[in-house]
């Protein structure tokens, strides 16, 4: 696969984390360190590539999910948006990357308060499509 998906790939986890964080109205702060924890404890050890200036393509995860946050987009919108690329790029996702993807959302879910029924209706919908 070519360096070029693996920036759509984690801006679209990106889409996704936001999407999750997003589903009960609200982003908490413990949401957004639980996000950076994924991207720099699970995301980056698992890319190679860099952008001109040396950053690692995972911080693309991060950047994507600040821009949506920026603009206030709506978390069903956002999930859309994602699943309509996991559907485009079927083959490109290993079983071992979709799980990573459903373990990182429960992990944004669990971060303020547990998961919340929204969220949880957003996981299993996610499982759905993935696994």
């Amino acid at each position: 696969m070519t360096a070029h998906f693996y920036k759509k790939l984690y801006k679209n986890i990106g889409v996704l984390l936001y999407a999750i964080a997003k589903a009960d109205g609200q982003i908490q702060d413990k949401e957004i360190k639980t996000i950076h924890r994924i991207v720099v404890e699970d995301l980056v050890p698992l890319e190679e590539s860099v952008d001109n200036f040396g950053t690692d393509a995972a911080f693309f995860a991060e950047f994507e999910f600040e821009i949506l946050q920026d603009r206030n987009i709506r978390a069903q919108k956002a999930f859309d948006r994602f699943i309509a690329f996991a559907k485009e790029n079927q083959k490109n996702l290993s079983p071992e990357l979709r799980a990573l993807i459903v373990k990182s959302v429960e992990k944004v879910a669990a971060a303020y308060r547990g998961t919340n029924k929204a969220e949880s209706e957003m996981i299993e919908s996610l499982k759905k499509h993935l696994l």
